[in-house]
């Protein structure tokens, strides 16, 4: 039986909640809200598309097709080295913003 297109899913708002278009790791997967929630709160996320942002503070986003990272909210160009961060990419960067791939996240960077 098929449930969805799996372009979108209904997930539960972690600790911290989630806010609308600003992207998040949510267990496995880097997600984009339809909308704000509070801790707890059943919410539509995107999985895949073509977003805008947000983008880390000094990288452009003109890279084409190059891999796209998603450290601490935002997406980057540079493979993230902190603790716990997504150490595989999450995307590409295309026409100004980040392609996400839907991809289950598999790499975390190890603790030191």
């Amino acid at each position: 039986m098929r449930y969805s297109d799996g372009k979108k899913i209904a997930v539960v708002a972690p600790a911290d909640g989630l806010v609308k278009d600003v992207p998040a790791l949510v267990g496995a997967l880097v997600v984009v809200p339809t909308q704000s929630v509070a801790v707890g709160v059943t919410v539509t996320c995107h999985i895949d598309g073509h977003f805008s942002g947000p983008v880390k503070e000094g990288d452009e986003p003109t890279f084409t097709c190059e891999a796209a990272y998603y450290e601490a909210g935002e997406f980057t160009k540079t493979k993230p080295v902190a603790e716990g961060a997504v150490a595989q990419p999450v995307g590409v960067f295309v026409d100004g913003g980040v392609l996400l791939l839907g991809d289950v996240i598999t790499e975390l960077v190890p603790a030191a």
